[in-house]
C-alpha cells in the first residue's frame, strides 16, 4: 500500500487521532480485558482508517469512523471468543479508579450540579437534599416541612427535570 504525502487535511486527521488515542484505548480496554488484544484492535482500526485516507476517501468524521471500526472489531473478537480473556499474573494490572479525564469530567459535572442546585429556591433545594442525600421519603419531607406530599412531589420533579435539562445541554 502506497501512502501519498499527507496534505493539510490528512495532517489534521492524524493530529486529532494522536490526541484521541488515549480515549480510544480506554474505550477498547473497557470492553476487552486482554491488553494485547486492546493494542491489536487499536492498530487494526488505525490501519483501516489509514487505508481509507490513502485511497482518497473523504471521511466526514474520521474519529467517528475509527470508533465504528473499533466497535466492529470488538464485536468480531467477541464472536471468535477472544474477548474477555484474562492474562494470568499480568504486569498490566489496571486501576479501578477513574481515568484522569473521567475524574475531571466528574468534577465538572458535580460543580455544574451544585451551581444549579444553588439557583433553586431554598425550599426546593432542601427537598432535593432531604430526598437524594438523606434518603427521606416524600411523606417524611412533607411532614418535616409542613407542606403537602403533592407539593413535595411537584417541587422535586420540576427541579430535577430542570437540573437534568441543564446538565444535558452542557454534557
Amino acid at each position: 500500500m502506497k501512502i501519498n504525502q499527507p496534505d493539510a487535511a490528512n495532517k489534521s486527521v492524524f493530529l486529532a487521532l494522536s490526541e484521541e488515542r488515549p480515549k480510544i484505548l480506554n474505550f477498547i480496554r473497557k470492553r476487552v480485558r486482554n491488553t494485547q488484544e486492546t493494542e491489536d484492535i487499536y492498530q487494526e482500526a488505525v490501519t483501516r482508517l489509514t487505508r481509507q485516507i490513502s485511497n482518497n476517501e473523504q471521511l466526514e468524521n474520521p474519529i467517528g469512523y475509527l470508533y465504528r471500526v473499533v466497535i466492529n472489531l470488538i464485536n468480531d473478537s467477541m464472536r471468535r471468543g477472544n474477548a474477555y480473556t484474562m492474562e494470568v499474573l499480568s504486569d498490566d494490572i489496571t486501576s479501578q479508579d477513574p481515568q484522569p479525564e473521567e475524574r475531571v469530567d466528574n468534577q465538572q459535572r458535580l460543580a455544574m450540579f451544585i451551581k444549579l442546585l444553588n439557583r433553586l429556591p431554598v425550599t426546593t433545594r432542601n427537598i432535593i437534599v432531604m430526598r437524594k442525600l438523606y434518603g427521606k421519603s416524600n411523606i417524611e419531607i412533607a411532614e418535616q416541612m409542613d407542606i403537602s406530599v403533592k407539593a413535595v412531589e411537584k417541587k422535586l420533579n420540576r427541579a430535577l427535570k430542570m437540573i437534568e435539562q441543564n446538565m444535558a445541554q452542557h454534557f
